[in-house]
């Protein structure tokens, strides 16, 4: 990482921030000023040597500047702080700041875009169906140094991450409308070795197994122009989550009977503590060949691999483990009435089968630079793969949906179980040249390509229903008309059915395949940059910025419930295309070396796509009588846009007080939200009409003593939807529409990250720091839906201690110190009924960090 000439000084005290965001210019702006400047020269004193701020040098503007010059609202956290505080995923880092909102589901976040929320634009459920791969894109572009994707990185050997906030369209194209977050690797350095490693045990509350962690780095100078650099890392976290409901199965999937030979036997049951374990891999080799100053090229290859054996699920009502979701009168119940199962407690889930997830990532990178003396040309391409596999209990889903005793019967021992599957692919190309600073013009242009092929297979199948519909059949019951009142035998399957075809519209009919909902999509993105500066004078400059792109989208969609027929399937696909032109004009004005303030209009922009949809369906349609039919205008969806309106102020006091402070006003038009659309609850996406974010963000950051820092961020945003699509209600969507002024899903009001740290402790031959930082954030709607409850407002506190010398260094410390329970989102009742579930936080985990690097800590 580079530091500029003035931040070449011991590293800060400060357990958090390498660079603290942007600020504000309003009357919030005046009394941040009144605060900071009408004190007295002497209410601060001045930074020593080792004591002073230390500043962090970004490429987020495509050039090499300090975090603190920039006239944009950006934060700049540093690899070694990063390692200092302990933070190795996204969910620590969204905690260790305000403003940036995260559900934390371990392995299976990475295929979810409703997982990471920035400045509120984020209009899809947070807890999701989580082994759902929306088809909308995430509103936050995430960066692997210039390669675009999105994935649930570990944090490891990394130079610095740079969250960018608000729309970063010119700059990053597509998919960049609440902000933008790249992960800055470490690069191989030719100028000497280096090799570090640390190994973690822990312990989580609730659990049966220590949690492990082994990580290591290697940097290998080859000869004064080549090295190469290695690292990796092993971890395993024991499960917190207990399953005292699972169903024992047969050897073809299918509910046991608890009582042989009786057609309505409840099914036997089981249980299993612990079954949410974490595993993470990771590897990377990355070689730099730098011949001279001018020139330098570098190839690397990352890998990462992800697993759980479970969701972080709790169920949120007892009635989840023995009651029917609805019982019809005088009929056999979904669910027996028996007693709760044994076990039962706060982190247990009512799920009835083991689920877990398989993720995996390989990206591959080259990237060139080139100093021309008046310019830096780059080029970067790159190519990655995402694949993610997952298992997961659909039960409390399909038994809720409103047509599954017709169509499916009463069973009690109902059993859905999906098998998805996201596999990503693309292929990125990106040609820049950077202008040298220093002059009256600053400016970057360059031309990006992206091809990008996105499979997404929903396959959901009810194991043994086959066999219980012909074992109903032979007991003498009729075939479901449809209409009540119901059979406990339902329609049975299409497949089985005397001269049913083997395939409709070219999808395979398997025995107990009850759903098919597969995504084909390929896209292409073909843009040309830039943004210019003019230093108007030393103190006043105005950036102008563009970015002109081509967009193609092609996208085959197979649907449909395989049990009822051909009425019920559809294999469609279509095409569209964008031409559009994105915009940004910026101002600042430098009040002194150290203080800035500016003023943002910038815009976001996301792609489209269409929803292969069957026409009609046989199901009829409250609002007419009549047998469905899909509106014509559900097949599209079109791009949404954001305009950004922002002021800030940022600065630093007597090179020990850092602080920064933004008010923005963010408009989100033609809001895309991915859905399930009609009465069959078909996955595709809506989009669902107009809202708006409105917010402040203050974040400050001190070296108050030689040994005492501390940093506080506050942000306070307030989301509302504006407007509703008339086609946003029901039958067209599965859940009830919210009302319109909702605020917007996963972003509280208010969200305060504070910390201190006492540190330079010499005591026994070595150093002493000793940290706490806490995380507080307000009550958050987890959905937009009229049904799904509110999630309370709480606190996550974490303490570290940590002892280093020379090359060793010791770490004890505690997360989630008051063993905070951390309910993040729920599932909606009008989708999951009593058997909705909440997402939930690690509970207090304690642990020892032992560290050794061949360079002094």
């Amino acid at each position: 990482m580079q530091t500029s000439p003035r931040a070449r000084r011991r590293r800060s005290i400060d357990p958090r921030w390498g660079c603290p965001q942007l600020g504000a210019v309003s009357s919030l702006t005046a009394a941040v000023l009144t605060a900071l400047y009408a004190a007295p020269s002497g209410a601060v004193p001045a930074a020593s040597e080792d004591n002073a701020l230390e500043e962090v040098v970004v490429t987020a503007s495509r050039r090499a500047v300090s975090a603190q010059d920039l006239p944009i609202s950006i934060t700049a956290v540093t690899g070694a702080t990063l390692d200092m505080a302990g933070i190795q995923d996204m969910a620590g880092l969204a905690h260790s700041m305000a403003g940036v909102n995260f559900t934390d589901k371990g392995p299976f976040g990475g295929v979810n875009g409703s997982t990471l929320i920035i400045r509120g634009l984020n209009s899809e459920g947070t807890s999701g169906q989580l082994a759902l791969a929306s088809p909308v894109v995430p509103p936050v572009a995430t960066y692997v140094d210039d390669t675009p994707l999105f994935v649930d990185l570990r944090l490891l050997d990394l130079d610095h991450v740079e969250i960018l906030r608000g729309p970063q369209g010119t700059l990053y194209g597509s998919g960049s409308l609440g902000g933008t977050i790249r992960f800055v690797q470490n690069a191989p350095d030719p100028s000497g070795f280096d090799a570090k490693g640390e190994t973690t045990l822990s312990k989580t509350e609730h659990t049966h197994a220590l949690n492990e962690d082994v990580n290591g780095m290697v940097n290998l100078p080859f000869s004064d122009t080549f090295a190469v650099r290695l690292n990796a890392s092993w971890t395993d976290d024991a499960g917190f989550i207990d399953q005292p409901n699972l169903y024992v199965l047969d050897s073809a999937g299918a509910p046991v009977l608890a009582q042989p030979g009786n057609l309505f036997s409840p099914p036997e049951k089981y249980s299993k503590d612990g079954v949410n374990a974490y595993r993470y891999r990771t590897a990377r080799v990355a070689a730099l060949w730098k011949p001279n100053d001018e020139f330098k090229a570098q190839l690397s290859y990352f890998y990462q691999t992800s697993a759980a054996d479970g969701f972080p699920y709790i169920a949120s009502l007892p009635a989840a483990y023995n009651q029917p979701i609805a019982e019809p009168p005088g009929l056999l119940p979904q669910l027996y009435n028996a007693p709760v199962p044994a076990g039962v407690d706060k982190l247990s889930s009512s799920t009835n089968s083991l689920e877990g997830t398989k993720d995996k990532v390989d990206l591959v990178a080259f990237t060139l630079d080139y100093d021309m003396g008046f310019a830096t040309l780059t080029s970067s391409s790159s190519y990655a793969h995402h694949n993610n596999q997952t298992n997961s209990d659909l039960t409390a889903l399909y038994t809720n949906f409103i047509f599954f005793k017709p169509y499916y019967g009463l069973n009690p021992r109902s059993f859905i179980q999906g098998h998805d599957q996201f596999d990503d692919k693309l292929w990125s190309q990106e040609i820049r040249l950077a202008s040298k600073t220093g002059g009256m013009f600053d400016w970057v242009g360059g031309l990006f390509f992206k091809d990008q092929t996105t499979d997404i297979r929903e396959h959901e199948f009810y194991p043994g229903y086959n066999g219980y519909f012909n074992s109903c059949l032979a007991a003498g019951y009729p075939i479901s008309n449809g209409a009540a009142p119901f059979t406990p035998c339902g329609f049975g399957e299409y497949a089985t059915s005397p001269g049913a075809p083997s395939s409709i519209s070219g999808i395979p009919l398997v025995v107990d395949q009850a759903y098919i909902g597969d995504f084909e999509t390929h896209f292409k993105d073909l843009a040309a940059f830039g943004e210019l500066t003019w230093h108007l004078t030393d103190a006043w400059s105005v950036t102008g910025g563009t970015r002109l792109f081509k967009q193609t989208l092609t996208q085959g969609q197979q649907t449909g419930l395989l049990f009822d027929g051909p009425a019920y399937v559809a294999n469609e696909s279509a095409s569209d295309a964008w031409r559009r032109a994105l915009w940004k004009v910026n101002t600042s004005y430098q009040i002194d070396k150290s203080n800035l303030v500016y003023a943002t209009w910038s815009q976001g922009f996301r792609r489209g796509g269409v929803n292969a949809l069957p026409p009609g369906e046989p199901i009829t349609d409250p609002t007419t009588g009549k047998p469905y039919v899909t509106p014509s205008s559900l097949t599209r969806l079109q791009p949404d846009t954001a305009d950004n309106y922002e002021v800030g102020i940022k600065g630093v006091l007597a090179n020990r007080v850092r602080y920064s402070a933004a008010v923005y006003d963010i408009e989100w038009h033609n809001i895309q939200e991915g859905v399930q659309l009609t009465p069959l609850v078909l996955p595709a996406a809506l989009n669902i009409g107009q809202a708006y974010s409105r917010g402040v963000e203050v974040e400050f950051s001190a070296n108050l003593t030689d040994h005492l820092a501390g940093q506080l961020g506050y942000t306070y945003d307030q989301t509302k939807l504006t407007s509703l699509n008339p086609l946003f209600t029901y039958p067209n969507v599965s859940a009830p529409p919210p009302a319109i002024g909702t605020a917007l899903p996963g972003t509280p009001r208010s969200s305060v990250a504070v910390g201190l740290e006492y540190g330079h402790m010499h005591f026994a031959g070595g150093d002493w720091r000793c940290a706490i930082n806490a995380h507080y954030q307000s009550a958050v709607l987890p959905a937009l839906s009229a049904t799904v409850p509110t999630v309370a407002g709480y606190t996550l506190v974490d303490t570290r201690l940590s002892y280093a010398r020379s090359h060793w260094i010791g770490t004890i410390f505690v997360n989630n110190l008051t063993n905070n329970l951390g309910i993040s989102s729920y599932n909606d009742p009008s989708l999951y009924g009593n058997r909705l579930q909440a997402v939930v936080s690690q509970p207090r985990t304690y642990g020892l960090t032992l560290g050794y690097s061949f360079r002094d800590w």
